[in-house]
């Protein structure tokens, strides 16, 4: 029992010792905003190492339009909105604008799906609006070959999003 809590113990210093070193790159969030499911749909932050701001649309499912399974927990779909916080709250603003499309339309941006960091190998993003009962979405897609990958966000949420970057440029105005 000794030498198990012992290898754990050591572990766990080696672990904290390496998160505390320059290789993993830091998220700092700005405004964080979670769906009725009450996981982490929604995010925009600020990478610590180039300065940009970002918009995390969450994980993306696999399948068609229509269904979507969601099975990777890893990988999240980020957009670049700009490397100071009124060009995200501006940026973000804009993107609210696509609410207004009528339903079926499309809007190309571009976005980058990685593990846990945005990088610079970006791709086009689709964003579709749709109507679904008495609620608004966005739909962002990335079409891959023979299977879609999406997901989308409620204009409420969205909303919010934009009322905390709004926030947090009153509390920061110097970022």
């Amino acid at each position: 029992m000794k030498k198990l809590l012992s290898i754990l113990f050591f572990l766990t210093l080696a672990l904290s010792v390496f998160a505390q070193s320059g290789a993993m790159r830091q998220r700092l969030e700005i405004v964080q905003v979670k769906t009725q499911e009450d996981y982490v749909n929604i995010e925009v932050f600020q990478m610590h190492d180039n300065g940009k701001y970002y918009l995390s649309v969450g994980h993306l499912g696999f399948g068609d339009e229509i269904i979507q399974v969601h099975i990777d927990p890893l990988f999240e779909l980020f957009i670049p909105l700009g490397s100071t916080a009124t060009e995200a709250l501006e940026t973000l603003k804009a993107m609210r604008e696509y609410y207004k499309m009528e339903p079926g339309d499309s809007v190309e941006i571009e976005g980058c799906l990685s593990l846990a960091f945005p990088n610079d190998e970006f791709e086009t993003v689709y964003v579709n609006f749709r109507k679904v009962l008495l609620s608004r979405q966005l739909v962002f897609s990335l079409k891959r070959e023979g299977y879609i990958r999406s997901t989308f966000i409620n204009k409420s949420e969205f909303n919010s999003l934009i009322n905390g970057v709004k926030m947090y440029s009153v509390i920061h105005p110097n970022e």
